[in-house]
């Protein structure tokens, strides 16, 4: 299925699409957009810590402890790996000195490792934190029956096949979409055929000229859950799963024809929000919970209720004929002031997540800030002779030795980040 490869393609803002004449097609727009951040975020790849990065940070200090060691032998067995470096940076002369540095960078080293292993804690706290967020974004798109991410050699169809899950109600739009006691919801699918498909009826889809209610010209109707796919199409696609993977090659040949622009999970929600009842001309009017048919020409009155059956308007806008009761009424999601729409929910609970786990990998790069730090602390106790030099070693933070990063010509240790040779 193209549902698989979706989060591959780059996310757009389309302003212009082929079914701009449709009276639905800007919300269809929105969901293909929403529908490809979702596949984005799902399949997008987990964090990976890379202990190497500090490990080499780490290497450096193990050297400098290495060199002031007490021990003769290990001092000889380094004293030729190490001579070029010696000659630039020689270790302390007195002995006090010499075991003040090593003991120094001794506990510098277990500070290190402390952060490593931090570290290594943080990286599982942020991929479970993902893992988190792409299972939210599965069951607000295929329904709460999904326990992993669906793989495409694996349990996808499986979970398409479980329709009765994905929909409110997978025999009829009317109660699927709002009219009756179930509000609509239950998964981004589900909206998306509200919105486009409603029941085996003869009128014209309202969001593109490919996806038209599931009703044959050979007499053949199919279920909701079904599309017909092009107006020339003489039978209805035969199953769900092949109706929703003609929809998202749909999405994506659309959405590929339009300019690029990354946006955000949080953003589009806002946006579906504040698309809900535009096709009602007034704040009072009924329609002010639909989501469908903001771009109608005429007759945008007859937009009241949302069951998926035939309606009124024979209009000459062909693209609305009959189908002013195919969208999504929220009214009943509408409460204490919101919505409250099961797959908008999960969408925004995905999102922030990740933003839980972006907060994590902070920490890590607050970790490897504090690793410089303390190699740096290393340098300076194996470059201080003195006793009383090394008193000011604690008053370093992390921010001076950014500054000093960005700085360097005022710097009193140029040598503090230099690579040693081996």
């Amino acid at each position: 299925m193209m549902l698989r490869k979706f989060a591959l393609l780059p996310l757009v803002v389309s302003m212009g699409m082929a079914s701009s004449q449709h009276p639905s097609a800007a919300e269809f727009n929105l969901f293909c957009r929403i529908l490809g951040k979702a596949n984005d975020m799902m399949y997008g790849s987990n964090y990976v810590y890379n202990e190497n990065v500090d490990r080499a940070i780490m290497r450096e200090m193990e050297e400098l402890y290495n060199i002031t060691t007490g021990n003769m032998n290990d001092f000889g067995k380094m004293l030729w790996k190490t001579k070029d470096f010696l000659t630039d940076h020689p270790p302390p002369k007195e002995t006090k000195n010499l075991q003040e540095a090593h003991r120094k960078i001794g506990k510098l080293i277990d500070e290190g490792e402390k952060k490593i292993e931090e570290n290594r804690k943080i990286a599982v706290d942020a991929n479970k934190k993902i893992d988190e967020a792409k299972l939210y974004v599965a069951k607000g798109i295929y329904g709460e029956h999904v326990t992993e991410v669906p793989k495409e050699d694996g349990n996808i169809s499986d979970i398409l096949d479980n329709t009765s899950s994905i929909f409110v109600n997978n025999t009829s739009a009317v109660h699927s979409c709002g009219y009756y006691e179930d509000s609509p919801g239950k998964t981004l699918i589900n909206d998306l055929f509200c919105l486009c498909v409603g029941d085996p009826i003869d009128a014209h889809g309202p969001c593109h000229p490919k996806i038209w209610p599931p009703k044959g010209r050979s007499g053949t109707n199919g279920k909701w859950t079904q599309i017909k796919y092009g107006s020339e199409t003489l039978g209805v696609i035969q199953s769900f799963n092949e109706s929703f993977e003609k929809i998202e090659r749909v999405c994506r040949k659309e959405m590929i024809k339009a300019k690029i622009k990354t946006e955000r999970m949080p953003a589009l929600l806002g946006e579906f929000v504040a698309m809900i009842g535009k096709v009602a001309t007034k704040p009072d009017e009924e329609g002010k919970y639909i989501f469908g048919h903001s771009g109608r020409s005429k007759h945008r009155e007859l937009v009241t209720e949302c069951d998926g059956s035939v309606g009124e308007s024979d209009g000459t806008e062909a693209a609305e004929k009959y189908n002013e009761k195919i969208c999504v009424d929220y009214e009943k999601n509408f409460k204490n002031g919101q919505y409250e729409i099961a797959w908008h929910n999960k969408f925004r609970e995905a999102s922030e997540k990740m933003n839980e786990a972006k907060e994590l990998e902070e920490k890590i790069l607050k970790n490897r800030a504090t690793l410089i730090l303390l190699k740096s602390q290393a340098w300076i106790a194996y470059s201080r002779e003195k006793e009383d030099e090394t008193a000011n070693l604690d008053d370093m933070d992390i921010a001076h030795l950014l500054d000093a990063t960005k700085t360097s010509s005022i710097s009193p240790f140029p040598y503090l980040f230099l690579s040693l040779i081996l």
